[in-house]
């Protein structure tokens, strides 16, 4: 882009007082001695005077205080539950975490011993993992109902 291009490009920002003092400088040495640029300012700056005289919406007296209290009113009662569902999360982890500390300590005990105090080890693993399987959909069944009854609460 040549230096008439870049000039070119900034002549609205020069219309409207965007620019800074450096640039606005650089707009003005241009447009003295071009005279499309000129001609090009001149109309910008007949635009941007029109549409500084045009009347300004403004919004609605108390339209900030009333949003605020909307926000808090509709968002408010949601704050327990968020603390709710962060508990429930933090349970089953703590479920999950419990089960697997179980399985090693189940491990360390044992040894990599088949027979353990007269009990078969692959009885007793067997075992553990069907409990420690039905505990965790047992976890999740009560996270899900646990989550669409507080959602039927929010709806009514």
């Amino acid at each position: 882009m040549n230096e008439h291009e870049s000039i070119r490009a900034k002549l609205l920002q020069a219309a409207a007082g965007l620019l800074d003092s450096e640039e606005t400088r650089q707009v003005e040495h241009h447009v003295h001695g071009c005279e499309a640029c000129r001609q090009e300012l001149h109309n910008w700056s007949f635009y941007t005077e029109r549409l500084r005289q045009l009347p300004q919406s403004s919004a609605p007296a108390g339209l900030v205080e009333r949003t605020q209290a909307r926000i808090l009113r509709e968002y408010a009662p949601s704050a327990p539950h968020q603390r709710n569902d962060l508990m429930l999360g933090a349970l089953a982890l703590l479920g999950w975490i419990t089960s697997l500390a179980a399985w090693v300590v189940l491990s360390a005990l044992t040894g990599g011993v088949l027979n353990l105090a007269g009990v078969n080890l692959l009885d007793a693993l067997t075992w553990f993992a069907i409990s420690t399987v039905l505990a965790w959909v047992t976890a999740g069944a009560a996270a899900v109902i646990l989550r669409s009854h507080g959602m039927s609460r929010r709806v009514s």
